[in-house]
């Protein structure tokens, strides 16, 4: 997946693994359930900006990314 995100005012492309959320089901037709699971950022691919890729430079902040990535998710779904 692709999004755009703003880490301290400036511009990033970022591409990442995107797992959506699957819901719970409590019974199917076998009478068994699924718990489901939460929505996941998994690995983060490249961060560039202006066409020169940081992701060597943010690799020990990828938890950063990754909450400014959600942030970015979150307004495009609003």
């Amino acid at each position: 997946m692709k999004t755009t995100i703003k880490y301290k005012g400036i511009e990033f492309d970022v591409e990442f693994d995107y797992q959506p959320e699957e819901k719970q089901v409590r019974f199917d037709s076998n009478n068994t359930g699924y718990p489901g699971c939460a929505a996941e950022i998994g690995s983060i691919y490249v961060i560039t900006h202006n066409g020169t890729d940081f992701l060597e430079f943010f690799e020990n902040n990828l938890e950063l990314i990754r909450k400014a990535i959600w942030k970015a998710l979150e307004e495009l779904n609003n």
